[in-house]
């Protein structure tokens, strides 16, 4: 396919400063495709890379091209990757990390720790952070970070992989186990997306804390609300659970409050798998964890569940119908933001169009 020479993207130059302009097209490497971009959804991260929150580490440097929670189809293809079977015409989406495949890390099958990190002339990538990402016309990408879409998905359903199959991570990783409860607190997209997976999983009981609409929609997805305003969650989760707390407690809020509770409200034994970043490290329980043997384990990214999460979407174990809330064109990226911050008329996931709304 011959391909213009010149796209639409947004670019970042500052904080809080960002345009649509006129780039050059990128041109792929040996094991790169570039994909001509149907759907890129703003991100919870994406608010705080614009903002500045990650000063010289998300970006490394200005101007720079965010956005990696995205879909697309593959229009041409670098030789590597056409021996390995990609072609034009392929419907894919994408996630962040690309890990450079040689380290200890990645060979273990843990390329989101990849030990070249932030080192793209070792083969490390993480797009829409530091490498160069979907808020664009076409995406240039490693085929290893792009995972091939049924026909039967849409590609805006497709788009949304990269933040559910964190989710999924993230609840595989409590060790929650079919049939026994589950704890998240906080209901942005993120936990939200966990109740899902929790639910496919076969969850018994999922409470949700959190509070307003997205609690609300917490319920009306199946969990069993805890309206952190208005009630103690460690006590109300213990008046629920015959005083002995949740075996499996995810923490998706990223406060410092919403940590500790976590760590107090898990069972004996019990997991608190931690997705949330805080601003600053909180004061943890740790006579009590140590005691009764509470783990605490973080997670970063989506290693190895990519695929998994396209295989229950498309056979209907998850329905993320009633998260997918807004589309905006590319051009209304700054409603788009604002819709998304102040989660106007409910917005959940929203979602970009590069090249234009259907």
């Amino acid at each position: 396919m011959n391909l213009p020479q010149q796209m639409d993207a947004l670019v970042l130059k500052g904080v809080r400063d960002f345009s649509i302009e006129t780039v050059p097209v990128p041109v792929p490497d040996d094991d790169e495709v570039i994909c001509q971009v149907d759907t890129t959804y703003i991100c919870g991260t994406d608010p705080h890379i614009i903002a500045g929150d990650f000063p010289g580490f998300w970006p490394t440097g200005f101007p720079f091209i965010p956005g990696h929670e995205w879909s697309g189809t593959v229009v041409q293809t670098g030789s590597k990757a056409a021996r390995l079977g990609w072609k034009e015409g392929d419907r894919v989406c994408g996630i962040s990390h690309c890990g450079c495949g040689y380290c200890e890390m990645c060979l273990k099958g843990r390329y989101n720790l990849c030990l070249n990190y932030s080192h793209e002339e070792r083969g490390h990538r993480q797009y829409g952070h530091y490498t160069p990402g979907a808020y664009a016309q076409y995406m240039r990408t490693s085929v290893k970070s792009i995972f091939k879409v049924p026909d039967a998905m849409p590609l805006e359903y497709a788009a949304s992989v990269d933040p559910l199959s964190i989710a999924l991570y993230t609840v595989k990783r409590s060790r929650m186990q079919p049939g026994s409860d589950i704890l998240i607190l906080g209901t942005g997209p993120q936990g939200l997306m966990a109740i899902l997976c929790a639910k496919a999983l076969g969850a018994g009981r999922i409470f949700a804390a959190g509070s307003g609409e997205r609690l609300r929609k917490a319920q009306e997805l199946g969990a069993i609300p805890i309206d952190y305003k208005e009630e103690e969650v460690v006590e109300k989760v213990k008046s629920l659970t015959n005083g002995r707390g949740i075996p499996a407690v995810l923490e998706c809020a990223g406060t410092a409050q919403s940590i500790k509770q976590a760590c107090l409200a898990a069972a004996k034994g019990g997991v608190v798998s931690v997705i949330g970043i805080p601003h600053a490290d909180p004061s943890l329980p740790l006579k009590r964890m140590v005691l009764d043997e509470v783990e605490l384990v973080g997670n970063r990214a989506n290693p190895n569940t990519a695929q998994e999460t396209i295989d229950l979407l498309i056979n209907n174990r998850i329905d993320l119908r009633p998260l997918m809330t807004h589309r905006f064109p590319l051009k209304e990226f700054k409603t788009a933001l604002d819709t998304y911050e102040k989660r106007k008329d409910g917005a959940i996931k929203v979602a970009t169009k590069p090249n234009g709304m259907e």
